[in-house]
């Protein structure tokens, strides 16, 4: 679902003040807060300048905004999505095992370990679900 324009606007002002908050409360919040404010108005900077920037190339030509409307519509384009998110998933929760299995030769402690191996066995059972729910449906 695309956003328009205003809600870009307001979400690129939202993460200015964010930064802005950051910087002027540096010393005054606890711990880490300062590093996670500027780290979420910096992300939401970006994506809502993109969407704003992108409104504006399409806006200028149209022919590129009604091709590019069409190929993300496209079920060719859907499948190669789908195909690729899935094939990304597979490699992140083995990334995610192989976490737990550094944590256990590190030495870290005990939660950090099970919550890797909690986030590997939440993505398998999730994949399991979805895959019976989409049989189903199909």
């Amino acid at each position: 679902m695309r956003k328009s324009a205003r809600f870009c606007a307001v979400l690129l002002a939202l993460s200015l003040v964010l930064l802005a908050a950051a910087l002027l409360l540096r010393g005054r919040l606890p711990g880490s807060w300062s590093g996670v404010l500027i780290g979420l108005g910096a992300g939401i900077f970006g994506a809502s300048l993109s969407g704003l920037l992108m409104r504006r190339w399409e806006s200028r030509n149209p022919e590129f905004a009604k091709q590019n409307e069409i190929d993300s519509r496209d079920e060719r384009t859907t499948a190669i999505r789908s195909l690729a998110k899935a094939r990304a998933g597979d490699v992140v929760q083995w990334c995610v095992m192989g976490i737990a299995w550094l944590s256990i030769l590190a030495g870290a402690p005990l939660w950090l370990t099970l919550a890797a191996v909690g986030v590997f066995l939440l993505y398998s059972v999730l994949s399991l679900a979805f895959m019976i729910r989409l049989e189903k449906e199909m």
